[in-house]
């Protein structure tokens, strides 16, 4: 059985979006480790144990002024394309973008073969064609092994850092890493533009504003539940 380490990046606006779908991760699997690259030191939040704090806001991979910095995404947006630089321990990880919701087991999706592949997501099929094949990265399998080794990720902090795009982490990731991107059912990442399924297993309210997805049903399932962990880390316990 694989390691199962999941991360999500944001800033402190949307530190309640993300809570609460680290709670519907958690709530529904069993986790090695989830990292929470966040722009302070400490959570405001009750967090367990395997769940880790790293703060990013000096990060230096891409600073004020560069083309993608300050998009409505914001630079944290950015960080998946710099994860094995930022969590150099770890093999293969499952970002997670706040605006998702992880509504069962997925515990199937970190058994996914990643041998020769990059990244691993769900396709986006108005953007995809015979030729190129564009997926989604809300829901993205990263195998920070082989991004080490090929030194990719360099290669998208310097696209980023040169040029401007509309979706900076996910057209950067689908234009240099196109040949080592594997297909995930969109099971796993059901919005509206990945193929439709009956019983998602993670909803993802894709640009959606967080007054919007937080409306729903999904969302409100699990927004007031408490993390069923008995040891939470909390600013008391520490001193």
């Amino acid at each position: 059985m694989a390691n199962k380490v999941a991360v999500y990046s944001g800033t402190r606006n949307v530190y309640p979006q993300m809570y609460t779908s680290l709670k519907s991760l958690l709530i529904n699997n069993e986790m090695d480790r989830v990292y929470l690259m966040i722009e302070d030191d400490d959570f405001p939040y009750p967090i367990p144990e395997n769940v880790m704090t790293v703060n990013v806001s000096k990060q230096v991979f891409f600073l004020p002024g560069s083309p993608n910095y300050n998009t409505p995404y914001s630079y944290m947006e950015l960080m998946r394309c710099a994860l094995g630089f930022i969590l150099p321990n770890e093999k293969v990880v499952l970002w997670l973008d706040i605006d998702t919701i992880i509504n069962e087991n997925i515990s199937d999706l970190f058994d996914t073969n990643m041998d020769g592949f990059l990244y691993a997501g769900a396709v986006e099929t108005h953007k995809s064609s015979g030729i190129f094949t564009y997926v989604n990265v809300g829901v993205l399998l990263c195998n920070l092994d082989l991004l080490r080794e090929s030194n990719k990720e360099a290669s998208m902090i310097a696209f980023l850092n040169e040029y401007e795009f509309t979706w900076p982490g996910q057209d950067v990731i689908n234009l240099l890493c196109q040949g080592g991107i594997r297909q995930i059912s969109s099971e796993y990442n059901a919005n509206q533009w990945t193929l439709p399924c009956s019983r998602p297993k993670v909803i993802h309210y894709a640009a959606m504003k967080s007054n919007d997805y937080c409306r729903h049903w999904a969302y409100r399932k699990y927004d007031h539940l408490k993390l069923p962990l008995e040891e939470v880390k909390t600013d008391e316990s520490k001193d």
